[in-house]
């Protein structure tokens, strides 16, 4: 008890500091009442996927949608072979950087007291554009691999492994204190991991057909490599220790 009265103590000499803009006090208690008479958020889960639609960030999706169209429109033949792994790294990236705007904008503290708590939403901000960018490199792989005779298998290996070691890296970036501060943190990563990729395709060897297992082993482990992060990401966020370093 001792305890509670201290830290509601420090947290009341605290607010006194707090300087309160009226205008947008008012604006704030105008939106209140509006959403008072607005329709619950319904129980079931197809509800709860249409509400977060609603209310996420429309410019990196727009953003992100506008890079995957490209993508699409860009990669055709054998063009596609040598500009994939690039592609996936950028895509690997922006993937990640829907749910880095929620700490960017310092939200994550007003997120979890929020009907859908910031692990929900970080949740539904990886599933929802990791899910868009692969199915754009899977469509434009087998695409590119009808039309310019490919092999679509090696093409996809070689396109997937740049796709989750950029999320890795991205990951690793968010769970600093300082990449959860900076945009640019986030944005250097993935411009760093493209390019990365983009010179490994100027080594030829690398995709001879005695290079395939390595392919895969590295495809399997970035992908336990993601899954550990993962879980360190939610669990920290579950614990609130990602919400307290903003």
């Amino acid at each position: 008890m001792q305890k509670e009265k201290e830290l509601r103590a420090l947290f009341q000499k605290n607010d006194t500091s707090v300087i309160i803009d009226r205008t947008k006090k008012r604006e704030t208690q105008i939106q209140i009442r509006r959403c008072q008479h607005t329709e619950p958020v319904h129980k079931s889960r197809w509800r709860i996927l249409i509400h977060q639609i609603c209310y996420m960030d429309k410019t990196v999706f727009l953003i992100h949608l506008m890079v995957c169209a490209g993508v699409f429109l860009w990669g055709h033949g054998a063009q596609w072979e040598r500009i994939s792994m690039i592609a996936a790294g950028a895509l690997g990236a922006l993937s990640l950087l829907e749910v880095g705007n929620m700490f960017f904008q310092g939200t994550t503290e007003l997120a979890e007291s929020c009907y859908f708590n910031a692990s929900q939403l970080a949740a539904f901000q990886m599933a929802y554009p990791g899910l868009l960018s692969l199915a754009v490199l899977l469509a434009t792989t087998v695409y590119s691999g009808l039309k310019g005779q490919l092999d679509i298998l090696n093409t996809g290996i070689y396109t997937l492994v740049p796709f989750v070691f950029t999320e890795c890296v991205c990951l690793t970036v968010l769970l600093m204190e300082a990449g959860r501060r900076s945009l640019l943190l986030l944005v250097a990563a993935g411009v760093f991991s493209a390019l990365f990729w983009g010179v490994l395709t100027l080594v030829p060897r690398l995709y001879e057909a005695s290079a395939l297992a390595f392919w895969g082993a590295a495809l399997a482990a970035g992908t336990g490599i993601l899954m550990i992060q993962l879980r360190r990401f939610f669990s920290a966020l579950d614990r609130g220790e990602l919400l307290c370093a903003d």
